[in-house]
């Protein structure tokens, strides 16, 4: 897959991660060792269960998002969309200041991807009905790393 994507990562026991690239060629392949991501230094690809990619920008419903927002703000908005809405564990808290760690609250957001999330519902409902069963999708890959070990 290449260009801009949508991809979760999931434990035995439900969701991991939830993230967002424009450069599918560089970080899937850097995902599971660390390269350019932090999550395999904490959760080793040996323990993730699957993986979905999602290409959006070919959903028919992307144009007119992409038109008015721009591809890097629709990638941010369906990120917070995807996030607020599964609540993933390594997405639902962050780092404060004083290195002490607060749980998120996706209402209160102001990121620009809460922001656009906001105005993007028919690309969010169709990226969701793919997440909810990604086989039917031809822009979408599902990978289970135990089968690639």
């Amino acid at each position: 897959m290449s260009g801009s994507v949508l991809y979760g990562v999931w434990l035995d026991w439900g969701l991991l991660y939830v993230g967002q690239t424009g450069n599918a060629e560089r970080r899937l392949r850097d995902l599971p060792v660390g390269e350019s991501h932090h999550l395999s230094n904490t959760f080793p690809p040996e323990i993730w269960s699957q993986v979905i990619v999602i290409a959006w920008p070919q959903l028919p419903e992307a144009a007119e998002p992409i038109n008015l927002y721009g591809v890097e703000k629709v990638s941010l908005g369906l990120e917070y969309r995807l996030q607020a809405w599964l609540h993933p564990l390594a997405n639902a808290s962050r780092r404060t200041p004083d290195g002490k760690w607060r749980a998120v609250d996706w209402t209160k957001s102001r990121s620009r991807g809460a922001v656009t999330g906001g105005q993007i519902d028919d690309l969010f409902a169709a990226v969701q009905k793919i997440w909810k069963d990604p086989s039917n999708s031809t822009i979408c890959r599902v990978v289970h790393p135990a089968d690639l070990l």
